[in-house]
């Protein structure tokens, strides 16, 4: 009878032990069999809230607008109708990226966007700040293609190194 009890007890902690290694117990703790052994913390990745998208939007303008404040030497009210600006069309570009328009009609109505938000930026400068604006719009693409060029040139050194 002794002996009997002393099974029945082993039999009774194993089950409740195997229960707890796969997750079945109130811990939440072991191994759960959905997830292949690997712990739960993968998370979903959540939308930016309407606060962050405001913040990021404000550090892109005020690096962009520190940049041509220094390279144009805008004076304040300069600097703060451009900051204006640039900021309403942002606004504006964040609004048509959302929308359900084809992606032509975006990018027609991007182009729109940016040509006037150009003209007006040229309306505040005075005509030396025009030739210096100019040069940073030819600049900027010219630095885009220079750093595409250089992770081409690193991506075929490493192609040579792995066939040697």
């Amino acid at each position: 009878m002794k002996s009997l009890k002393i099974i029945l007890f082993f039999v009774l902690f194993s089950a409740v032990q195997s229960h707890a290694q796969y997750g079945y117990g109130n811990s939440g703790m072991g191994m759960n069999r959905t997830n292949n052994g690997m712990p739960n913390t993968q998370q979903t990745p959540k939308e930016p809230t309407p606060e962050e998208i405001e913040k990021n939007r404000n550090e892109k303008i005020q690096g962009y607008m520190l940049l041509l404040k220094k390279d144009l030497t805008l004076d304040e009210l300069q600097y703060i109708a451009i900051k204006n600006e640039v900021t309403t069309n942002s606004k504006r570009i964040d609004i048509l990226l959302k929308s359900e328009l084809s992606d032509e009609e975006k990018n027609n109505e991007l182009k729109s966007i940016q040509e006037k938000m150009e003209k007006t930026i040229l309306g505040y400068l005075n005509p030396d700040q025009k030739e210096k604006y100019q040069l940073l719009k030819i600049q900027k693409p010219d630095k885009k293609k220079k750093k595409n060029q250089g992770k081409a040139e690193q991506s075929e050194a490493k192609e040579n190194e792995s066939e040697k």
